[in-house]
């Protein structure tokens, strides 16, 4: 070892530098304090043999520099005293010595002594060892995660739910990673998909099977899909991905404006709450299907409730981490308490920021237990343009083609899969005109809609005029589908490009014209609202809206052939 003797005493100096060096150890010496904490700083000593009475600096005073001169590594000081009261001693530890010597010196206690502080400086400096490198896998951890975060962050906020106006939403992670899913993304006819996911666990194994489901959502909901076809694919990519007792309670919600509607699927989430203008509950939307990831799906368990859509309404989708919320005490924040904003005493405006705050406060700083994530949809606004949205689904645009496409489908087939996203897809990936796809969904879906509802299930529009016909008419649509036996729609599609002048004087674009052909026994036109303005209902609105969007739009026959002529430009 590289001793530091400090001693006024020359005749101590010199016992203690022969007894030491005969040991081995390397002595240095110092007459007194401040040359003490010199040679300390300059040698840098591995045990510090300190007497108390000295001039210039008293051994307490050098202790306690040294002390902190040293705060990063573990230098043992030894006091050498002839005090031998109590007071005295305990003020040697108080200045930061680790041990006492007392005058006359006895060899066999030094050398036991100086062992002793051998072996508890090579234990420190063992833990400084390893801390530093605990350190340093913790900041290696830290950043993967950063890393990872970064990632998840960007899968999962792929879609726009900031530019969505009529969301307010808010979302408390219990660590790092967020255990629950928040995502909504625009389908190509302009309505609103959602979906709040809370997943088994918290932290990063929670995120990692969160990542697929919402890269799912958003790629079936760019292509048309319903948030039934959603939840059933999301429950095959968990139930091939995650552990057995890891699932995914989740709720889908469409929102569909210009039908007046809301599609919602809830698997195991708290009830969804519905608020009318008056701020009281006007409808709950209980949990009626197991979570994701759990068991396969049955036709059954893709069913969705379906409501009519009041302009007043507001909906409230929570995950369980807003009432198992506890505060200092331990309590829960419940269930009934959360209703109790529902009351009618408060502004429908009030209410989700009025959650919000009484939350925080029933919490009251204690410890979160849980993830947890709050949304509102002001139906009010359903209709208002996203803000942003055209940029995002720019895509560059091609040359045109000309192309032709044709489709017939069957009533087994109608029966079992929903067509429109294929057909979709199909006309976007021959041609993609920029900006023009929610149209032309609009326009294929209504044509479509039309052929299977009233040429080949006959139903009537009219049903849909009272809340409770609209119900009746969507009831109707799945028991007549559920019974289809014969019938078929035919659809054909042909594009003749338009160049463009290149001098810009005309811009790119081209024509696709759609024949639907059903087989059905047609309905009759005359019969059927076509004024788009003035007609506020929840039917008969389908033929205005695609004469408003076409370039041409003709029925033939018995009402069972329609021929549209879409035309776009760059």
């Amino acid at each position: 070892m590289k001793i530091l003797i400090v001693d006024d005493d020359p005749i101590n100096r010199t016992i203690l530098q022969r007894l030491l060096g005969k040991e081995g150890h390397e002595v240095i010496t110092a007459d007194n304090g401040v040359d003490g904490v010199d040679r300390f700083v300059e040698h840098q000593p591995d045990l510090v043999l300190l007497d108390i009475r000295m001039p210039r600096m008293n051994g307490y005073e050098a202790a306690q520099q040294i002390k902190r001169i040293s705060s990063a590594r573990f230098t043992p000081i030894i006091f050498l005293t002839a005090v031998t009261d109590e007071e005295g001693l305990v003020q040697c530890i108080d200045a930061g010595g680790d041990d006492f010597l007392t005058k006359p010196f006895n060899r066999t206690i030094l050398q036991a002594k100086i062992g002793a502080m051998e072996r508890i400086r090579q234990l420190h400096a063992r833990l400084r060892l390893q801390k530093e490198e605990l350190e340093l896998h913790q900041e290696r951890v830290h950043q993967e995660l950063e890393v990872g975060r970064h990632i998840f962050s960007h899968i999962v906020s792929a879609g726009n739910l900031m530019d969505a106006p009529c969301l307010n939403h808010w979302t408390s992670p219990m660590t790092l990673f967020n255990g629950d899913l928040l995502v909504a993304s625009y389908n190509p006819a302009g309505g609103l998909h959602i979906m709040l996911g809370d997943f088994t666990g918290h932290g990063l194994s929670a995120a990692v099977a969160a990542m697929p489901v919402a890269d799912i959502f958003y790629d079936m909901t760019a292509q048309g899909f319903t948030i039934g076809d959603m939840a059933e694919a999301m429950n095959v990519k968990l139930l091939s991905i995650m552990p057995k007792r890891m699932f995914c309670a989740a709720c889908l919600i469409e929102v569909d404006y210009r039908q007046k509607s809301l599609n919602i699927w809830n698997g195991g989430l708290p009830d969804v709450l519905i608020a009318d203008g008056s701020g009281r509950i006007a409808h709950r939307i209980v949990s009626s299907r197991l979570p994701l990831g759990v068991v396969p799906m049955t036709r059954e368990d893709r069913k969705v409730e379906l409501l009519e859509m009041h302009g007043d309404y507001r909906v409230f989708l929570l995950s369980d981490g807003v009432t198992e919320a506890t505060d200092p005490q331990g309590g829960m924040y419940g269930t009934e308490r959360l209703e109790s904003h529902f009351d009618g005493s408060r502004s429908p405006e009030e209410l989700f920021r009025g959650i919000l705050d009484d939350l925080e406060r029933f919490r009251d700083g204690a410890e979160q237990t849980d993830d947890v994530s709050l949304l509102e949809i002001v139906c009010a606004r359903a209709s208002e343009d996203p803000r942003g949205i055209d940029a995002k689904r720019q895509r560059t645009a091609i040359p045109p083609t000309p192309w032709e496409a044709s489709f017939t489908f069957s009533a087994q087939t109608l029966k079992s899969v929903d067509p429109l996203p294929t057909i979709i897809n199909a006309v976007m990936n021959l041609q993609a005109p920029t900006g023009h796809r929610e149209r032309l969904y609009t326009i294929l879906a209504e044509l479509f809609s039309n052929a299977l509802d009233h040429g080949l299930l006959q139903l009537d529009t009219r049903t849909k005029k009272s809340p409770e016909g609209f119900i009746q008419y969507y009831t109707q649509r799945e028991e007549r589908l559920a019974r289809l036996e014969q019938g078929t729609i035919r659809l054909e599609l042909a594009h003749l490009p338009r160049p463009g002048d290149p001098n810009g004087k005309e811009p790119m674009g081209g024509e696709i014209h759609i024949l639907m052909e059903d087989s059905g026994a047609g309905f009759e036109l005359a019969q059927v609202h076509t004024q788009l303005l003035g007609n506020t209902g929840h039917g008969g609105r389908g033929i205005a809206l695609m004469r408003s969007l076409c370039h041409s739009l003709e029925y033939q026959g018995r009402g069972n052939r329609a021929k549209a002529v879409y035309r776009w430009t760059v």
